[in-house]
């Protein structure tokens, strides 16, 4: 699959909803901070990232530095619950690492991060920007297996991999 983070959520969930107006305005902030040093456009890796209560959380790499585009959908536009980002390990993969971070530390129960990444290792860059923007320490690996595709996940994953 290439380098790959995964998370399932349910979007249609009111615990979703509530969050919902702090995922945006966090990951606005994460965005903000991470776009004076890293490449960060929009979904299709040109112009700006789309982070909107209205219009929901899409960007990707720039020219050159991307991979696909990291979504997070509008409460209630969808009921699909597993979602996956190819980052293949480019400068942008730190605001997708943080942005699912965050989520997981707003929603502990509701939103399941899975990643190919090593939490020691890879995840540390994530860590120390949440800490230092929200002032949140992550003692505890917040991976779970039931953040991972299930067959049907892997058989859509093949064949549709940009209906996020």
């Amino acid at each position: 699959m290439g380098y790959t983070h995964c998370w399932r959520y349910q979007p249609d969930s009111r615990a979703y909803a509530a969050a919902w107006p702090a995922i945006v305005q966090d990951s606005n902030h994460i965005i903000a901070q991470l776009s004076k040093r890293i490449p960060i456009a929009g979904p299709d890796t040109t112009g700006v990232p789309l982070l909107s209560t209205a219009d929901g959380i899409a960007y990707n790499g720039g020219p050159g530095e991307h991979g696909e585009a990291f979504v997070l959908a509008v409460p209630g536009t969808t009921a699909r619950q597993w979602w996956f980002c190819k980052t293949d390990g480019q400068p942008y993969d730190l605001a997708v690492t943080a942005t699912l971070l965050r989520c997981h530390l707003l929603l502990p129960e509701a939103f399941l991060i899975a990643s190919e990444g090593a939490w020691t290792a890879d995840w540390q860059p994530a860590r120390r920007l949440v800490k230092r923007l929200f002032g949140v320490t992550v003692r505890t690996v917040p991976f779970s297996d039931a953040a991972l595709p299930d067959d049907d996940d892997f058989r859509a994953l093949s064949t549709d991999t940009h209906d996020r």
